[in-house]
């Protein structure tokens, strides 16, 4: 029997919580209806955090799915409708970006694959359900090699250690990645460039469809360690939302052999990450009612409730998130109020990055410096 108790310790309404979870099973197919008809005031909430955690599209898919008379009311399906079509076309427009911005940096010799986004979002039954965001990128070539070229289109760009971000005409944001991700701790960053520098080229082979349109995204097997690495560096700053969940469940649930499987769990094991994805595992249990044969550890509970708590506090990105009130990056007294408010909160879970964050975001203000 899966619970939501976790919901109750911050006033949170349960049965909202419930509903939606439900309803976020039925968009993928796990369940047929909710376990009884919302409210209209109770569909207006659900709508609005279906915005908060950037799920509108999926969550419609499983409205859908739902009887005649455990739909919205007329007027909030017509609204939920066009905000359908409008991610729809959004993804649309944004696949064809993608093929223009990575045939762009092929042409001038970067190899390249497309990280999370548009081609995690191939992985959904319907990819074009899935909200978007902006270009993240992956060139093949080195730190110093990569900014040197961005800085021939964006003299003003500031690198930071993993990647380098520009807008091209106000038309799209663009995260020119030189590492995919990183950890504070050196030791297990170490580990996990390594890993990247043993995969990186079979990412940059790696085709996907979106439509008619193709480019290079990683490989299953790589996303299984990459996206929960991303999920974990979004609990340390910016925050998590279930979008990026429901990216890693979707993750979970390709053809994998046992070889690869065991691969990625000794990765993330290496990075110190066990204790991290046994949380997740319970978060993917208790929300999308995940199969244990598709989980990569076994789950903890006391771990899952808490991360569970700061995805729904947070919502996408931390947008939604009232305990900081400055957000963004950079090195200000109220971001780094934040980075310790928020450390003070994750030191008992994971101590070893807590420890090494502050000694990382020493180096790093050097290193920006430096490039």
């Amino acid at each position: 029997m899966y619970l939501c108790t976790c919901m109750t310790k911050k006033g949170y309404d349960t049965e909202i919580t419930d509903l939606f979870f439900a309803l976020i099973r039925c968009s993928i197919g796990k369940e047929e209806q909710l376990p009884h008809t919302p409210t209209p005031e109770q569909w207006q909430e659900l709508f609005d955090i279906s915005k908060k955690q950037t799920l509108a599209g999926i969550i419609f898919a499983g409205i859908e799915r739902l009887p005649q008379e455990q739909r919205p009311p007329k007027a909030l399906l017509l609204q939920w409708y066009l905000l359908r079509e409008n991610i729809k076309n959004a993804n649309i427009s944004l696949n064809k970006k993608v093929v223009a911005v990575s045939r762009k940096f092929k042409a001038e010799g970067f190899n390249n694959s497309i990280l999370k986004g548009q081609g995690i979002a191939q992985l959904y039954p319907n990819p074009l359900l899935r909200t978007p965001g902006d270009i993240d990128i992956w060139l093949e070539g080195g730190s110093d090699k990569v900014i040197s070229f961005i800085r021939t289109i964006a003299p003003d760009c500031k690198p930071t250690y993993h990647h380098v971000d520009f807008n091209i005409s106000n038309e799209v944001d663009i995260e020119v990645h030189y590492r995919p991700t990183w950890m504070y701790s050196p030791r297990t960053n170490k580990r996990l460039q390594k890993y990247f520098a043993k995969y990186e080229a079979m990412q940059f082979s790696n085709t996907v469809s979106a439509g008619d349109e193709e480019f290079n995204a990683p490989t299953p097997a790589f996303n299984m360690v990459y996206i929960p690495i991303h999920i974990y560096r979004h609990l340390f700053s910016e925050g998590i939302g279930l979008r990026q969940i429901l990216d890693y469940y979707y993750v979970l649930m390709q053809s994998l052999s046992d070889t690869e499987r065991e691969e990625c769990k000794a990765v993330l094991i290496s990075v110190n990450l066990k204790r991290f994805m046994q949380s997740l595992m319970y978060v993917m249990q208790q929300i999308f009612h995940l199969d244990e044969n598709y989980m990569l550890f076994k789950p903890d509970k006391k771990g899952g409730e808490f991360l569970m708590h700061e995805i729904m506090t947070a919502g996408n990105f931390g947008h939604h998130d009232t305990r900081y009130k400055e957000k963004g990056e950079g090195y200000s007294l109220a971001l780094m109020y934040n980075l310790v408010k928020r450390m003070f909160i994750l030191v008992p879970r994971h101590p070893s990055e807590v420890l090494w964050a502050p000694i990382f975001k020493i180096w790093h203000f050097f290193w920006c410096k430096n490039h």
